[in-house]
């Protein structure tokens, strides 16, 4: 109980204190960057800024996630892992596709522990 009126809000506040301060060296300082070195329009530059953060963010939790599950996944290639990834980071978890039969099985509960 109390962790729930007060844990809660206080991470949120941490969180959304960090976001704030983050999102100045995310955000700002590399539009402001390419818009003043580049002479580029500021749309421009959002644009591409959008692009370049949208490609590390997919290649970050989609692309090498899935790359590592074809590898070590028994029977899995990169399509399913991609799957599998897509749809455990949005929370759907349809149970399809389950980790844990690691083709490396002296690493079976290292790679459990990984997965969670």
């Amino acid at each position: 109980m109390l962790y729930s009126v007060l844990g809660i809000p206080m991470t949120l506040l941490l969180l959304t204190g960090l976001v704030q301060h983050l999102m100045y060296y995310v955000h700002w300082v590399p539009i402001a960057y390419i818009h003043t070195h580049w002479r580029l329009p500021m749309p421009v530059v959002a644009r591409i800024h959008a692009l370049v953060i949208g490609s590390i963010v997919a290649t970050c939790f989609f692309l090498i996630p899935a790359a590592a599950f074809m590898a070590l996944e028994k029977g899995w290639d990169y399509t399913e892992s991609l799957y599998f990834c897509f749809i455990s980071l949005s929370t759907i978890g349809l149970g399809d596709y389950v980790p844990g039969k690691s083709r490396y099985p002296s690493l079976q509960h290292l790679y459990k522990v990984g997965i969670a």
